[in-house]
């Protein structure tokens, strides 16, 4: 009995998700029900399939039946276990693990604490899954007026407290307005010193659009972390945009990061920098003009690169490979195109549909 437990445990049909093919081939095999089954269940569930899913694989329904395979994403988001799910991604593509790690200048920033650092990431996992549960357009994550704040949350939004749990509120009427604006996205695209408009420039451009901006020339040097009396970050960026080695770049960048300078490192709306006004208007790279985060949340989610940037963050974390490559970049587009106008369960029953994730191949020597 020993050696034959033995020879199960180390099994790869044990200690692997085996999806059976010619791993010599590169066409495209089809899964089978159970493992399609199987692959849908770490995507939404982290974990193995449970009986009602493994009964759809055996009557072979979600092969056969797109309606089955939809019926089988919906009931699923409504499990528990799809938190899982919401944690993994958001902390993945919205870096919410990364605010964790995130802690502010004690001297620069003297309220900023461990409360704040751990309600940071539960805000936007909340928020993603309030996306998901209500069926909200692929744009609310940028452009929605509401969030969830505990009462740290809702001192650092100056709005009202009280709630020891996290609560949902309406932003209307406040400076904030979907992911952009959130605590999480602001702490880990700022230094503990101060805010950095090429981090969030980079990071909006690289997880909401798929162009990431080439890397720096190394003989570029890095911008003073302490500002002159009076002068203001914009105004540094100013003078090292005229070093004609930065310029190309930082015309792209620079409008992204700037509109979003009424945000300080820790996440608090302000009109001043450093005694003077903020300034917070651009013009981006195709003439569209831009003034504060609302203004740049609503440029994005118009942008049509949108829709089809995160569908290739969904097929990405589905799948498990890149889409880098310029016939899976096109791929990916036609995933995202579809449901450009879509609702999030929709985007992830286009995934779960996709011949990317049905199928599997082999890599040809």
């Amino acid at each position: 009995l020993g050696a034959a437990l033995k020879s199960v445990l180390l099994s790869p049909h044990f200690v692997y998700r085996v999806e059976l093919g010619d791993p010599s081939s590169s066409a495209a095999t089809p899964l089978s029900d159970y493992e399609l089954a199987t692959r849908l269940s770490y995507l939404l569930w982290g974990s193995m399939p449970d009986s009602q899913l493994l009964d759809a694989a055996e009557a072979k329904q979600l092969t056969a039946a797109p309606a089955a395979l939809d019926a089988a994403v919906d009931r699923m988001l409504l499990d528990p276990k799809s938190q899982g799910f919401i944690e993994s991604f958001a902390g993945q593509w919205l870096s919410t693990r990364d605010a964790l790690s995130f802690v502010a200048n004690e001297e620069k920033f003297p309220t900023y604490d461990d409360a704040l650092r751990t309600a940071m990431p539960q805000e936007t996992n909340l928020f993603f899954k309030a996306l998901i549960a209500e069926k909200q357009p692929l744009t609310q994550l940028l452009l929605a007026d509401f969030s969830f704040v505990n009462d740290r949350l809702a001192q650092q939004y100056g709005l009202p407290g009280g709630q020891k749990d996290f609560t949902r509120v309406s932003l209307a009427g406040t400076p904030r307005v979907g992911l952009l604006t959130q605590e999480s996205f602001l702490a880990v695209t700022s230094y503990p010193m101060r805010t950095s408009p090429v981090k969030r420039a980079d990071w909006v451009l690289e997880h909401l659009l798929c162009e990431p901006p080439p890397a720096a020339p190394a003989t570029v040097p890095p911008l003073t972390e302490v500002l002159p009396p009076g002068a203001t970050l914009r105004q540094i960026f100013e003078a090292h945009r005229a070093n004609p080695a930065c310029a190309a770049c930082h015309q792209i960048m620079d409008p992204i990061g700037f509109a979003l300078e009424n945000f300080d490192a820790m996440g608090s709306y302000r009109t001043m920098d450093n005694g003077a006004a903020v300034e917070a208007s651009g013009q981006l790279a195709d003439g569209t003009p831009v003034n504060g985060a609302r203004e740049l949340a609503e440029a994005i989610a118009s942008d049509a690169d949108f829709a089809i940037c995160v569908a290739k963050q969904m097929l990405t974390f589905a799948v498990g490979r890149s889409f880098g490559a310029p016939e899976a970049k096109a791929y990916a587009a036609g995933v995202g195109v579809s449901v450009k106008d879509g609702t999030w369960p929709d985007l992830l029953k286009a995934v779960v549909k996709s011949e990317a994730f049905q199928t599997r191949r082999g890599e040809a020597p």
